[in-house]
């Protein structure tokens, strides 16, 4: 390939070339907006938001009983709504509000705090037919990454040529992979512009370790700095228990849109959903725990704390594991027990605030290239951002808030010790923003420490991982076929993504709509 063909394919993909990143220097020059990385989460012992549902605990009698209020059962609502008219229908939640695993906190001095370190993908394409993008008032991550490798004082980064085409001949000689793992990007993103999901998702399926190595032909440096970083950040896993099939699909919806953070935090997400369902007649009852669903001879009742519910329909809208106990208490489906777990992923995530300026004010993310001490008890952290810098609206003004993920097996080694978590985290940034060093360990705020269990299915290893595009059938679980009018969604009947659980949501509601219909004729 002549030179001048290289400069002009580099010009035109949308992912990786990598520069020197000079903090004071660059400041000056940009002042985009910012966005995050997709992991929808779910927190423990944190204060929710109220639900804006409407409580009408008489009704007892309805067409369409959903159990679970995150994103995927009020979407498998809305979708029974809309095409059933004015049947009743409801949502049982158990927790005090809605959102499952997307929800934001707000603290007494208003700092919103996602559940979990999370972005939204705008390409995924069931958030683009649900949800009002305007009404969200996305902020957009840049492109790429600002990467922190060993033994040097600036970062390095993982740049845009298409939107920053004066950094391609500086991008060529930075520290994050070689020349040529750059060049072996271009092929691949071209892959991915290329195919259709549904082409990408019918590809053999590997590891995504295995892909991009043997396939793809990157190097160990390349994969350490930048790709397990960035891949382990969005799926809580090692690229090697992760799927080819799911990080082409993740890397399609980078190349194709922006990464984003919604004005009033990821909670925002479901609180349209849930303003979309009430406007659609749904009633939804928190603070409704369900224990038990009976098969009866017009459908099925279903033993809730708030009351029993007789459903013609039910929709199984939680988490793997609950799902898989609950639908076992369904008379001849006790033998589900013995099936085994659907492996799940955790993450943690550690909010700071601070007065002053943040260490970087650009919309992107940092990432942890130090592979040989990445995630030790010295070197926790596997990403930083800050989401006040992509969204004024996440802190105050002249606040900042710095969002830190730490994968399962550091917070696995902290258990119990959240005060020698954080003293390492904050001595970790220190060394990564040293202009900033008297800030972070003296003066910075822990907001909040979120450890969160469940906060996506496996993709790849273990029974029935969420790597399936288009959803699975909604009326099986476990390969067993369920009672008529029993359906089953979640992000663990599709793939481990916030698209994966709209998806199959929407699958289920149409299930249950015509399941209905056909009763009705």
């Amino acid at each position: 390939m002549k030179s001048s063909q290289i400069l002009y394919v580099l010009y035109l993909f949308k992912w990786s070339v990598v520069q020197p990143f000079y903090s004071d220097q660059r400041l000056k020059r940009r002042g985009l907006p910012v966005q995050t990385f997709d992991i929808s989460t779910v927190a423990e012992s944190a204060p929710r938001l109220p639900t804006t549902g409407t409580l009408k605990a008489t009704t007892r009698d309805v067409s369409v009983c959903v159990i679970g209020g995150g994103v995927s059962g009020m979407t498998a609502a809305i979708t029974a709504a809309s095409g059933l008219g004015d049947e009743n229908i409801v949502i049982l939640e158990s927790s005090t509000s809605v959102g499952g695993r997307v929800q934001s906190d707000v603290t007494d001095n208003g700092i919103t705090l996602d559940k979990g370190f999370a972005v939204f993908i705008q390409e995924y394409p069931f958030s683009k037919k649900l949800l009002d993008y305007d009404s969200l008032k996305l902020g957009k991550f840049l492109p790429g990454a600002l990467v922190k490798s060993s033994n040097k004082l600036t970062l390095d980064r993982v740049a845009d040529p298409l939107r920053q085409p004066l950094d391609i001949f500086a991008a060529l000689f930075s520290d994050v992979g070689s020349l040529s793992d750059k060049i072996k990007v271009l092929p691949l993103v071209f892959h991915v512009k290329t195919k259709s999901i549904e082409e990408l998702f019918d590809e053999l399926e590997t590891t995504t370790l295995s892909a991009l190595r043997d396939r793809w032909g990157f190097s160990d440096d390349m994969i350490d700095k930048f790709f397990k970083p960035f891949l382990e950040g969005i799926y809580l896993a090692p690229l090697e228990e992760q799927s080819s099939r799911m990080f082409m699909f993740v890397f399609k919806m980078f190349s194709d849109g922006a990464a984003t953070l919604p004005e009033g935090g990821m909670g925002a997400i479901a609180r349209q959903l849930a303003d979309r369902a009430t406007s659609a007649g749904v009633d939804i009852r928190t603070k409704n725990v369900v224990s038990r669903i009976s098969k009866e001879k017009s459908g099925f009742k279903v033993k809730c704390s708030g009351g029993d519910i007789l459903s013609k329909t039910v929709i199984v809208a939680t988490d793997g594991p609950s799902a898989k106990k609950l639908i076992a208490t369904v008379d001849g489906l006790k033998d589900l027990d013995a099936e085994g777990e659907q492996t799940q992923r955790s993450v943690g995530c550690l909010y700071y605030s601070f007065e002053g300026r943040a260490p970087v004010e650009e919309p992107i993310l940092v990432l942890n290239g130090i592979a040989s001490s990445r995630g030790n008890d010295m070197n926790p952290v596997n990403n930083v951002c800050f989401p006040s810098v992509v969204s004024q609206q996440y802190a105050p003004i002249g606040t900042n808030l710095c969002s830190v993920t730490v994968l399962k097996d550091a917070m696995t080694s902290f258990q119990g010790r959240d005060g020698d978590l954080d003293s390492s985290v904050r001595k970790q940034l220190s060394t990564w923003f040293p202009d900033y060093r008297d800030n972070i360990l003296n003066k910075w705020k822990l907001e909040r420490v979120y450890k969160i269990g469940n906060a996506q299915p496996a993709q790849l290893s273990g029974p029935r991982p969420a790597n399936a595009n288009g959803g699975r059938p909604c009326d099986t679980f476990c390969n067993t076929q369920l009672p008529e009018g029993l359906f089953v969604c979640g992000d663990h009947m599709a793939t481990a993504t916030l698209n994966g659980a709209l998806e199959s949501g929407v699958n289920a509601g149409n299930a249950a709509i015509q399941m209905l219909s056909k009763t009705a004729t």
